[in-house]
């Protein structure tokens, strides 16, 4: 039944002559893996190509479909804006005028039959026209003359009349056109353009109000480029410029800020603007509406900030214009002030106030005054001013306009907890910020401006009494009434978190409403009263407190009681004493701040102090403002303060 059966349960030996082992057991890992390995690496990528074959094949068909759908689009387009070309040239014959693009332009303009045909040929031209077709361009500038002959002066439309979208696609194409006019050889006819821009601006303000941006920066490009080719009449370049510029902003609707935001960003940045027509820009805008889309502008993220966007010579154009306008528009109100008018223009000056301070007293004759180092390590001397700039600029620190501050001001009369909430509170912070901004601007000034600070008046708040009083007292009333000088003269400690809230003392107290602004109004009397004290003498000094007699001097009537003197005192060496104790903290520095002898602050040697400390201005101290001010550091207020309280006790 078995016959190969032999008794032996030994396996019979097996004799491969071929080299091939069948036993799948005998090969070992290190014989396996190097024949193995390669066959592994090749299957996968194979398998990875065939995949990758399959999905682009299941993609071909779909992307066949796109590319098919794409062109069949464009070709019917491209069909049907041809066949508007030709209805609308068609049209435009049956009338007696040529349909060949290049005669369009150059033909004599007959009006329209009547104004639902003139419509019918703008709806058509919107359709099919293209900035860079130079064909479309002749049509605009031929449409541009049979509209301006056939439709009567357009008055603002509705939202729902039948002209409105149109007319908004006629003026996004005119700006389109204009906008692709590098030269004048490329737009043979742009006063036309520029009338039916108008006509476009007048009729539908509101609704071309959104693209004032587009608008604006055009009208600024046109102003430098055809500006200096002199294309047209000079008096016929105004009255055109003029006309467009006002368009927009003349009526008053619910995107009015729109249209005054592009015309400041876009054209107040163009340079050597005719005086005449800022005089008539003057008559035709609302000051109060630019005032408030550049403090709108200001206010705005810092990517999309006016500040960051805008280079420092167009900033500088722009501030010019800007009190220009301003003060002929005041023209009637000169010394009253605005407080959203102050704000902007301290937030611009205190910007370009280093820009200022480099450039004011430079002039084409003298290059040494203020120099840049260049990557050549060569002093490359910084440009002037320009007179109109130059000139709006000194404005600011004129005798009048410095002194006219405080003249249609109040004296606050408010409580302590009232204060960050109150009208008169913000008035009188704007004041002070704006002061403090020309300080910082104008370093040379310095002194005078004090001076003419010192000697302007406030309205005195009873009507009983004098009819003004002293700014020193007007500023030191409105001062002493804010929570921060009760404060600190009460705990100096407080002062940490007052000076820095982010200080790690103040951040177990709760933050203080009005912060910013009760500094500043704090600040500016720290940097008056010293002016006060170098004019007064002793006598003054101590019995002029109540001096309230008109006839007596202005210093003596600027005296301040001995009880105020004791309590401004006790606020400054609580102040100082913290800001020296607690300086690193203040600063935000780890590292304790060396320890000086009470002796070396009062001893007026500050370059030997520096000398024997030389790490004690931190570049962290030094980074570090009060109540964002520009250079009111911690190192210049302890200087501030330290010198008044020395002149105080000198008058012992």
């Amino acid at each position: 039944m078995f016959p190969s059966f032999t008794g032996s349960t030994r396996r019979p030996r097996q004799v491969n002559l071929s080299g091939r082992n069948s036993n799948p057991f005998a090969a070992t890992a290190s014989s396996r893996q190097p024949s193995s390995a390669p066959a592994t690496q090749s299957t996968v990528a194979h398998a990875q190509a065939e995949r990758a074959l399959r999905q682009q094949e299941r993609r071909r068909l779909p992307a066949a479909v796109t590319i098919q759908r794409s062109w069949r689009g464009y070709h019917s387009r491209r069909t049907a804006r041809t066949a508007w070309r030709r209805d609308w040239d068609a049209r435009e014959e049956t009338d007696h005028m040529s349909g060949a693009p290049r005669v369009i332009g150059k033909s004599e303009s007959v009006p329209y039959k009547s104004e639902a045909a003139c419509l019918h040929q703008l709806i058509l031209l919107v359709h099919f026209a293209s900035p860079g077709d130079r064909g479309d361009v002749h049509r605009l500038q031929h449409f541009a003359r049979r509209y301006r002959d056939s439709v009567s002066p357009p008055n603002p439309v509705s939202s729902l009349d039948l002209w409105t979208f149109p007319l908004l696609r006629l003026g996004k194409f005119i700006i389109s056109v204009l906008k692709e006019s590098k030269s004048p050889a490329t737009c043979v006819n742009m006063p036309t353009l520029l009338e039916l821009l108008c006509a476009v601006a007048t009729a539908v303000p509101q609704q071309l109000s959104p693209y004032s941006m587009q608008y604006y920066g055009v009208l600024g490009t046109l102003a430098l480029v055809y500006g200096k080719e002199h294309q047209m009449d000079v008096c016929e370049q105004e009255r055109l410029g003029i006309m467009v510029i006002v368009a927009p902003l003349r009526p008053k609707h619910s995107r009015s800020a729109d249209a005054y935001k592009g015309f400041a960003s876009q054209f107040l940045r163009v340079p050597d603007i005719p005086i005449s027509m800022l005089r008539i820009l003057s008559t035709e805008i609302r000051i109060e509406d630019l005032t408030l889309a550049l403090d709108s502008l200001l206010s705005s993220p810092p990517a999309d900030s006016l500040l960051q966007i805008r280079g420092q010579d167009e900033l500088l154009w722009l501030t010019s214009y800007f009190l220009y306008l301003h003060r002929l528009t005041k023209s009637h109100h000169p010394s009253s002030v605005d407080a959203i008018y102050v704000s902007v223009l301290s937030r611009l000056i205190s910007h370009l106030s280093g820009d200022i301070a480099s450039r004011i007293d430079a002039n084409s004759n003298t290059s040494s005054v203020d120099t840049v180092t260049s990557a050549s390590a060569l002093p490359v001397p910084r440009s002037p001013l320009p007179p109109f700039v130059r000139a709006e600029v000194m404005n600011l620190v004129s005798q009048d306009h410095v002194s006219s501050l405080l003249q249609h001001a109040a004296t606050p009369n408010i409580s302590t907890d009232e204060l960050p909430l109150a009208e008169r509170k913000k008035q009188i912070s704007a004041l002070a910020v704006y002061a403090l901004t020309l300080l910082r601007a104008f370093p040379r000034k310095g002194d005078e401006i004090r001076m003419w600070l010192f000697y302007g008046t406030a309205p005195a708040v009873d009507a009983s009494k004098s009819s003004s009083i002293p700014a020193i007292k007007y500023y030191y009333n409105a001062a002493s009434q804010t929570k921060i000088f009760s404060l600190v003269q009460s705990d100096p400690t407080r002062a940490v978190g007052l000076l820095n809230p982010s200080a790690r003392r103040a951040a177990k107290e709760p933050v203080l409403p009005g912060r910013d602004e009760q500094w500043q109004i704090i600040l500016l009397f720290l940097e008056l009263y010293p002016i006060v004290l170098k004019v007064m003498d002793d006598e003054e000094f101590l019995t002029g407190a109540n001096a309230t007699d008109s006839n007596k001097s202005s210093t003596r009537r600027s005296a301040l009681a001995l009880e105020q003197v004791r309590d401004l005192s006790l606020f400054l060496k609580s102040l100082a004493f913290s800001m020296y104790w607690n300086a690193s903290e203040i600063a935000g520095v780890e590292e304790p701040e060396n320890k000086n002898s009470i002796a070396e602050y009062f001893s007026g040697n500050l370059a030997a102090l520096s000398d024997h400390h030389p790490d004690a201005r931190t570049p962290r101290s030094q980074e570090f403002t009060i109540a964002g001010l520009p250079g009111m550091t911690v190192q210049y207020m302890k200087g501030m303060v330290t010198g008044l309280l020395r002149m105080i006790y000198e008058r012992e």
